[in-house]
């Protein structure tokens, strides 16, 4: 079994490094930080600058996947006026200004590059000392390479000078700067590794909001836990009581009626179990708060109607599923020839069927294991509880992707695990299962 538990793993980190590449894709390609920068900011006349600085607070303004040591140092734009983009105490070395327009123009843009008189400006041997201009008749998009060398020991100013003609549109500076990287760092300092590789040494990250994931986590996953797992045993106890009890009056007014209300309870939204219970038990009766948590043997006032909730909203496809296997169960050649020793029924249905049952009931519970660590979203958000659905939640409406994708990588955490405990479940409630 040991070698079995360590193969599963070593097979679940290439799955988990795919699901990383997915979500990383879903949420940097079609979503880029662009786009969620705009969204952040909230203005619909939000300039180039202000992205840039979002982007640059969040770690967002790496490139994806490979740094090849060129980073953004700052960014202007030029509004039919003259702009200075000022960066002092800038260290030597290589830089690269770009300056892009939205259209090519009949204006022309004119660069002036200064430093201070102990400091060498090395510009290309292709381009003239003074002023540079540009013709934006000619193209959309100007590259200037240049050099900063200064006395060591000494920190000098640079300072970029911007003036358009009067008729020249919109034009934005981006400046550039190239430092000497190690191949480690050129993997290391990205997107995709400070954002998703780190998730797999349980390194989370901060939210867009600043706030650190992994505390977060922390601090939500005992309310969380309060409502799921009672929620999780009770709901498991209850459905397979009342499976059986269907099973055993199977073809009877109580299995008929029974399996109508089943039916009937699943085709109700679960927004009316939580709206229904803190109406009647919450404001008619008084006898629970509607919403709220509080720490300790405290919270358990406020975390009992929503654990009922989630126990009566589970009955419906509970209940049907646990039937379903029951009476495949009855049905097979063991339990027939129980019947024709004379067992009666009761013994025959708890002691053989529900026995041989387990397996394909380990199977269905591996499915909600997720869900008792990451939290239901509806039940922790209409009542108030801090907890990692709620969370989850709040992160998609406020479109949190540092936040949403953590839960995305716990999910599949949780899932992993969940399968792996199945597998060794089987062995447990049946001796002939061997892992091998």
């Amino acid at each position: 079994m040991t070698t079995y538990i360590i193969r599963r793993i070593l097979y679940a980190i290439p799955i988990l490094i795919g699901v990383n590449l997915i979500t990383f894709f879903l949420f940097f390609f079609i979503n880029t930080p662009d786009q969620m920068a705009r969204f952040h900011l909230g203005s619909k006349r939000v300039t180039e600058e202000q992205i840039a600085k979002w982007k640059r607070q969040r770690g967002y303004h790496l490139p994806y996947f490979f740094n090849n040591g060129w980073s953004e140092v700052g960014l202007r734009e030029a509004h039919n006026k003259p702009v200075s983009l000022q960066l002092p105490a800038q260290q030597a070395g290589a830089y690269q200004l770009r300056i892009e327009v939205p259209k090519p123009d009949t204006g022309t843009l004119k660069i002036i590059i200064s430093t201070d008189k102990s400091a060498v400006l090395k510009l290309p041997a292709a381009i003239e000392p003074g002023p540079i201009e540009i013709d934006l008749a000619k193209t959309k998009a100007y590259t200037l390479p240049f050099s900063l060398l200064k006395e060591r020991g000494r920190h000098h100013p640079l300072e970029i000078l911007i003036q358009p003609s009067e008729e020249a549109p919109q034009s934005i500076a981006r400046l550039y700067f190239k430092e000497k990287i190690s191949l480690w760092e050129g993997f290391s300092e990205t997107i995709f590794w400070k954002k998703s590789i780190q998730f797999l040494f349980f390194n989370f990250g901060t939210s867009d909001d600043g706030r650190n994931i992994g505390e977060e986590i922390r601090r939500r996953i005992i309310p969380s836990l309060s409502i799921a797992v009672p929620s999780f045993i009770i709901g498991i106890f209850v459905n397979i009581t009342i499976a059986m009890l269907f099973a055993f009056y199977r073809g009877t007014y109580i299995d008929f009626w029974g399996v109508i209300t089943c039916v009937a309870m699943m085709s109700i939204s679960g927004l009316f179990y939580i709206i229904g219970g803190q109406w009647l038990f919450g404001k008619a009766l008084r006898l629970v708060p509607v919403s709220g948590y509080d720490t300790g043997l405290f919270a358990i006032k406020f975390v009992l109607l929503p654990i009922v909730i989630g126990v009566i909203s589970g009955i419906g496809s509970g209940v049907r599923w646990y039937r379903t296997i029951f009476l495949e169960e009855m049905g097979k050649d063991y339990v027939r020839t129980a019947r024709a020793k004379g067992l009666p029924e009761s013994i025959v249905l708890f002691r053989h069927a529900l026995k041989n049952a387990m397996i394909p009931i380990l199977t269905g519970v591996v499915v909600t294991i997720p869900l008792l660590i990451i939290g239901s979203l509806l039940l922790e958000s209409f009542f108030a509880i801090p907890g990692l659905g709620s969370f989850t939640l709040e992160a998609i409406q406020r479109q949190d992707f540092a936040i949403v994708q953590a839960m995305v990588f716990l999910g599949s955490i949780l899932y992993i695990i969940g399968l792996l405990m199945t597998d060794i479940s089987y062995t447990l409630v049946d001796p002939r299962v061997r892992l091998e």
